[in-house]
């Protein structure tokens, strides 16, 4: 079963690198876990050193909108059109604050904005207001567009797969962090499904892929849509909230997504420990204590 559980009362880094990895090898894997591995040590080391949970969770998603090899920022997916539409957001589990951007274009780390809205009266916006918002913290106009995606767009036209399903990358990344304070964040960020109708919003900029509060926090991946039709992120903080214990909580989340033939895995924890689940073959992972590296995904052994 693609379950874990740990129990972990201080500091917990999470991230994940997306439940459908652009290269599913174990090479491609490999590599993945070990940006992962990385960023994780960071996150761990500026939290040590007393920075602010929010800054650390908007650099993870920063690193990672960075790398090419997953699917959020430079490099993202494509829709039908040829154009990048990023999604991204931020609940600061403190305040309870969720926000969030839609359909950014032109840059490459919407996380920034979506960091910015928790100061704001408007908590998510969609085009224009991702533009002129970008223009406002003077973050620079950048096309996303690598030769490999754009090769991979092209094939899928010729191929006539419009719109895409889910064989398609569909890599979100996220992280669900937890400070020596207790103070849970959980962040996400995504270029969508690739060749997709254009417009097409996934599920990262709302609650149900992305939620925190003092209770719990729960980073989601995989089929946006299967995830918003699950409430997937809000339905498994609020049995937390409601007083089920994380390890049930998650195994009750996993078996209902088992049943309606899900594909889709999440990040979470608690005050006193973390799970992870996943419906797909793969989902890297890494989690992080304050004396570094707890757990990671590994590829199981054919049988």
């Amino acid at each position: 079963m693609n379950q874990q559980y740990g129990t972990e009362k201080e500091l917990v880094v999470m991230l994940h690198g997306g439940a459908g990895p652009q290269d599913p090898s174990a090479e491609g894997i490999a590599r993945a876990v070990k940006a992962l591995r990385k960023i994780g040590h960071q996150a761990r080391k500026a939290l040590l050193e007393n920075e602010d949970v929010i800054e650390v969770a908007t650099s993870c998603l920063m690193k990672l909108e960075s790398d090419p090899q997953f699917n959020a920022g430079y490099g993202s997916a494509l829709q039908n059109d040829g154009i990048a539409r990023l999604s991204a957001s931020l609940m600061d589990g403190r305040k309870q604050v969720f926000s969030g951007v839609i359909a950014a274009s032109y840059l490459k780390h919407p996380s920034l904005l979506s960091k910015s809205l928790q100061k704001r009266h408007a908590k998510v916006l969609s085009p224009p207001g991702t533009e002129l918002l970008a223009r406002e913290l003077g973050i620079p106009v950048q096309s996303n567009i690598t030769e490999r995606r754009s090769k991979k767009w092209l094939k899928s036209l010729d191929e006539a797969s419009y719109p895409s399903d889910f064989s398609d990358v569909s890599d979100t990344v996220g992280c669900v962090i937890r400070d020596l304070r207790g103070h849970i964040v959980a962040a996400s960020s995504t270029g969508g499904r690739g060749n997709e109708y254009p417009g097409r919003v996934s599920d990262t900029a709302t609650v149900a892929g992305n939620y925190a509060s003092k209770y719990a926090g729960i980073a989601v991946t995989g089929h946006g849509e299967q995830i918003t039709d699950d409430a997937v992120a809000a339905r498994l903080e609020t049995r937390v909230r409601d007083g089920m214990a994380l390890e049930e909580a998650n195994s009750k989340t996993y078996l209902e997504a088992l049943k309606r033939k899900r594909r889709y895995g999440w990040i979470a924890l608690n005050k006193t420990g973390w799970a992870i689940a996943h419906t797909t073959k793969f989902m890297p992972y890494v989690v992080l204590n304050q004396k570094g590296i707890v757990a990671e995904f590994k590829l199981q052994s054919e049988s």
